[in-house]
């Protein structure tokens, strides 16, 4: 006979939904931490899993349709098991916010069994041991909620044996040397010394600079150096563009193809640099041996953080879903409806809006929401349909191929990674630099190649280091011109207004610098065995410095109309110091509005 048990445990913390859930969420760790067996996938057919514990005797094996979940307040599952003393569980955790401060957790469990040894043993097994156990993990979690600089200590960590840590110190002097912070080497080597497993299985070093609350590209710097000396391994990571998991992970750049496949989503997906690509890090395994393939959970709403909300509503219904948004942009769908209807939230929004899906499909017109609505999902198909909400903006906390690639610690450390010949894979947006030299030929008439040369090499000096200093590379040099790349318009602004400072106070005779940034996007490609850019985008900043007569910036309406510039030029320059104007670039039949800056 089967018999079903029901279990329902409540507990009060004291932090926040939003600061436990990324703790409690994380199932793969929360499974861990509260001593559930190693699991094994034994296969994912568009969503549903097929997977098995890893258990010397008992053979237990189910399927699990995909994680509901509502951020911050809610998540649960549904496993039917075919093989072992349980034939369906069911879980559901609740994440509510108390009147004052803090959250009330209420996590309730439903089994079914027709296994009379599992009947005799689960009342205790689950209604003592395991709510003792999830009880501790929660007071652990509560306490390291909010705790921003903290290592995840739940577990014993194996940390850093005798000659692990002479293997870390060692090459840690030599990324000092390299112009390393030694406190943030201090924090690695604690990191890596005192974090369990799962914490160091995927390093992201901007989400550990934040934690930390130091500077990311300091952070990012510093691994790439501890790459190269050995202290850490660097992983390419290919993101579906769907549900973001990995559906790769590469040595070498040069492996990273333009095309990927994602076998949880069935698609197939061109590679962007700024989104598909996400650098991660993981220890060496002569400093830390870490056992990657660990796992203690096959699906987790943390394994898609940019969904916030994903929800089954059936046929012909109605759910009303209480949510907390950030501002910004959200993508809804629904699993059995093509096309979506775009989402605004802001504090302006409406705060009970009806979302209502079609078999013909979504409302053309985007919704207007508040930050924390009450989201009315109708289904008005005849089929049971899955709502998903996601942020449109990818995760911040992933340094990208584009982040990374566009640092000149990474072009002299790692100069020979490169895409591979013949491949092209694109970036969505980048600033790039062009400079060149006024009247440099009759410098070198006037003054002799010998010292117009070293003129010119202390003017790429200049530039080489206030590049680099805004977290800038130089891609090439061509005679007296760079070619220089940056993530953001403000950046290269930055850097080429100090150079551009430095070198005009550098005294007679004069070197008269021509500067042209313009922003777009590109063709990542191997040129001479390096990264080097192709496209519009290049071929138009290119052109730039010739409208410039030394002493100036020449920018496109790409980059003048960026935020951060309007307020870097408006705290910073004199009102007659930037004046618009408007050109023909050769190869472009249409004219340009361009910006000149005068130093």
């Amino acid at each position: 006979m089967t018999r079903e048990f029901y279990f329902d445990w409540h507990w009060d913390l004291e932090s926040s939904p939003q600061a436990i859930w990324p703790l409690a969420s994380d199932t793969n760790r929360f499974n861990r931490d509260t001593g559930q067996p190693e699991i094994e996938l034994l296969d994912n057919v568009k969503g549903v899993k097929h997977a098995r514990m890893k258990l010397p005797i008992i053979r237990v094996e189910w399927e699990e349709e995909p994680f509901e979940w509502t951020y911050p307040y809610s998540f649960g599952i549904l496993r039917t098991y075919s093989k072992g003393p349980i034939d369906e569980m069911r879980v559901q955790a609740n994440f509510d916010p108390r009147t004052n401060v803090g959250t009330h957790v209420r996590y309730q469990t439903w089994m079914k069994t027709s296994n009379l040894l599992a009947q005799l043993a689960i009342p205790f097994a689950i209604g003592a041991i395991a709510k003792s156990r999830f009880e501790r993990v929660f007071r652990i979690y509560d306490r390291l909620a909010n705790k921003r600089g903290s290592v995840i200590e739940i577990s014993r960590p194996r940390g850093l044996s005798t000659d692990g840590r002479a293997r870390f110190k060692s090459p840690s002097e030599t990324i000092i040397r390299q112009g390393t912070d030694p406190a943030l080497v201090e924090r690695l080597e604690d990191f890596l010394s005192r974090a369990d497993e799962l914490s160091v299985q995927r390093i992201r070093p901007y989400a550990l600079a934040d934690r930390w609350e130091v500077n990311r590209r300091a952070v990012l710097e510093m691994f790439l150096r501890a790459t190269r000396a050995g202290i850490l391994d660097m992983s390419w990571d290919l993101l579906c563009p769907s549900c973001r998991g990995t559906t790769e992970g590469h040595t070498n750049l040069g492996d990273v193809r333009g095309t990927s496949h994602c076998q949880t989503c069935q698609i197939d997906f061109t590679v962007n640099f700024d989104h598909n690509i996400e650098v991660v890090f993981r220890p060496n395994a002569s400093v830390r041996p870490v056992e990657y393939d660990a796992a203690f959970c096959v699906g987790s709403p943390q394994l898609q953080p940019h969904v916030v909300l994903s929800q089954s509503v059936a046929s012909l219904r109605t759910l009303p879903v209480a949510i907390q948004l950030e501002p910004g942009r959200y993508t809804l769908r629904a699993s059995n409806v093509t096309g979506s209807v775009s989402l605004l939230a802001d504090a302006e929004g409406t705060s009970n809006p009806d979302l209502r899906v079609t078999s013909f499909g979504w409302p053309p017109e985007q919704q207007h929401v508040s930050l924390q609505p009450t989201l009315n999902l109708i289904n008005a198909t005849e089929a049971e349909q899955t709502f998903q909400l996601e942020r449109t903006a990818w995760s911040d906390q992933a340094a990208t191929a584009a982040d990374v690639t566009a640092l000149q610690a990474f072009r002299d450390l790692f100069a020979t990674d490169v895409v591979r010949p013949g491949e092209e894979i694109s970036i969505g947006s980048v600033t790039l630099i062009f400079t060149d030299l006024r009247d440099s030929t009759r410098l070198y008439r006037r003054i002799g190649d010998a010292s117009a040369f070293g003129r010119v090499r202390e003017h790429f000096e200049i530039l080489e280091k206030s590049i680099a200093s805004e977290g800038g590379a130089i891609v090439k040099t061509m005679g007296d011109a760079v070619m220089a790349t940056f993530r953001h318009p403000v950046a290269a602004l930055r850097a080429v207004w100090t150079a551009q400072t430095e070198i005009a106070e550098y005294g007679e005779p004069m070197l008269w610098l021509k500067v042209g940034l313009h922003k777009g996007p590109c063709i990542v490609v191997n040129l001479n065995d390096r990264l080097d850019y192709f496209g519009s985008t290049v071929n138009i900043a290119a052109r730039l410095p010739a409208f410039s007569q030394g002493g100036e910036l020449v920018f496109t309406n790409e980059i003048h109309e960026d935020p951060e510039v309007r307020q870097f030029l408006a705290e910073n320059m004199k009102d007659d110091a930037l004046s618009p104007f408007t050109g023909n670039l050769k190869g472009f039949d249409e004219p340009f509005t361009m910006w000149k800056l005068r130093v």
